[in-house]
Order: C-alpha cells, then structure tokens, then sequence
C-alpha cells in the first residue's frame, strides 16, 4: 500500500464480514464456490478503501469496480495482493489509465474493436500475463442494456458472414495479443431473477450458456486446436481449461447464477450494503 488507510470502525468492519460471510456461506450451499474456478467479485463501486481492507483482512481477493479513476485511485492505496476486476464500460481514453494497474487481472464488458486497440496498446510490454477480457452479452434484449446479441445453438455461422460477436471475438485473439478473451458475461433481466422459483431456469442465463456453446464450437472450427505451439498456451477461456467462462448473477440473484453454472459472480450491496448514487457521491466529495 502507497499510504496507511484509516481503518473503518470495529462495528462496520464487523458488519461488512458478517455480510461476507452469509455471501460465502450461500455460495457454497452445493459447493458452488469450491468446483474449480468459481471466483467471487466483491462489487466495491463508491464504497471507501476502509471497506475493501475489511473483505481483503478477512481472505477476500477479488474486487470490482465500475469507473476507471476510482479504480486507479483505489489501487494506490490497497495490497498489490488484490485482483481487481473492471466492470464498467471502457471509454478508449481511459485505457492507458487501465493499462496502468499492474493486479487488474480482468475487464468485464471488453470495449468495441477501437477501445480494444487502445487497450492493448496501452498495456506495458514487460507484463508477463495477457489481461482477461470479457464480451457483454445483452441476453434480455433490453434497449437501456448494452451489449452484443446472444448466438443460437444453430449451426455455426459461415466465417464469410459472421456476427458482431464473431467479429470481435476474432479481432481480440487474432490483433490483440496482450488481452486474452476470456469469456463472456451479462446482466439479466431484474423481473427474472426476482420473480423465477428454485424449480425454473432463468431464460438470460440459458442464453447465455447457449452462447458460449455457439462461440465456443465456432473458435475451434475458425482456429483449429486451441495450443499455441509455442508456449502451449490457451489462446482463449480459462488458464487451465481453454473453456469460455461465464460471468453472470449479482445480489438478487447470484445463487440461481451459480447453480447454472456461472463461473464469475458479482456481489456488491450483498457485501457492503446499499449505495449512493453517483450524483450523491459528487455533491459530497
């Protein structure tokens, strides 16, 4: 840490790892978080570095957050230790600020194909690991929701006439060699989590899944094996299986996420309680 950060007062520390606690405790309901891979994002947008310390003192690594500056700010400040995981949507100045961050390990909703080249760009030549990214599906099909359109378990796309999806998705692995698409992610429909029963599946997650399926049927088709033949890497999905991991379930609905099979989810007032609003924040800072 680059400054001694006033620690939060014993009754919010506690408070903050009780919610931690439940969060973990529901996750691993089934084993959720125990099968390999599954990583919880604590969602810190507009919430002091106190907080963050609490979670990281008491084994937390991952954190999310939504505004580049924020993140930089925050990063100067808190263990190197931390995986810092940007969620917001990146504008192409702000890549080098990104590029900047040694322990972000992930930019959730990967920027069109110019913000991608910034990004790359950006990211210093002596970085030993490429920075995961992530593609945002809008599986609800909700104009205020940004993202590309999901794919169908239809037989694969012909290379002559592929999707927005297939597109970017070739551009990131073919002319951006610092960044490694990792996979995918979304931001359901808020009725269906809320109003869906134990015995339903949520339509935006089957979307999703069916998606990944699609891209990932088409990658091998498109490039063949997935080892580079010369450090025998996987040029695309998780460090160790090559698969395209899934990002999807926040508060409301991080369980039923889990249960169909999420890899990444995202929890911010589960853990830190509610938040102000951005106009809020302004007018108090």
């Amino acid at each position: 840490m680059s400054s001694i950060i006033q620690k939060a007062s014993p009754e919010r520390i506690a408070e903050i790892r009780e919610s931690l606690a439940e969060i973990r405790s529901r996750s691993r309901r089934g084993f959720f978080l125990e099968t390999f891979s599954r990583t919880l994002v604590a969602v810190s947008k507009y919430k002091p570095s106190a907080d963050i310390l609490a979670c990281y003192e008491d084994g937390q690594r991952d954190f999310g957050e939504n505004y580049v500056q924020e993140l930089v700010d925050k990063a100067k400040e808190l263990p190197l230790e931390i995986q810092w995981h940007f969620i917001g949507t990146l504008q192409s100045n702000k890549a080098k600020l990104l590029a900047s961050i040694p322990n972000c390990t992930q930019s959730k909703r990967c920027p069109p194909e110019k913000a991608a080249n910034a990004l790359n760009k950006a990211l210093p030549a002596n970085r030993t690991v490429p920075l995961n990214v992530l593609i945002q599906i809008n599986t609800s099909g909700e104009d205020a929701k940004s993202g590309l359109p999901p794919l169908s378990l239809s037989p694969s796309i012909p290379s002559s006439s592929p999707s927005e999806l297939h597109k970017l998705a070739k551009h990131i692995i073919t002319s951006c060699p610092k960044l490694r698409l990792h996979g995918l992610m979304t931001i359901g429909a808020l009725e269906l989590s809320l109003s869906a029963s134990e015995m339903e599946k949520n339509a935006d997650f089957e979307r999703l899944k069916e998606t990944r399926d699609a891209l990932q049927g088409w990658l091998q088709t498109e490039f063949g094996s997935q080892t580079d033949v010369e450090d025998k890497s996987w040029r695309w999905g998780d460090d160790n299986t090559g698969k395209l991991v899934l990002s999807m379930g926040m508060s409301s609905d991080f369980e039923a996420a889990l249960k169909a099979g999420s890899d990444i989810v995202r929890v911010g007032t589960g853990i830190f309680g509610s938040r102000k609003t951005r106009e809020e924040v302004k007018a108090t800072s």
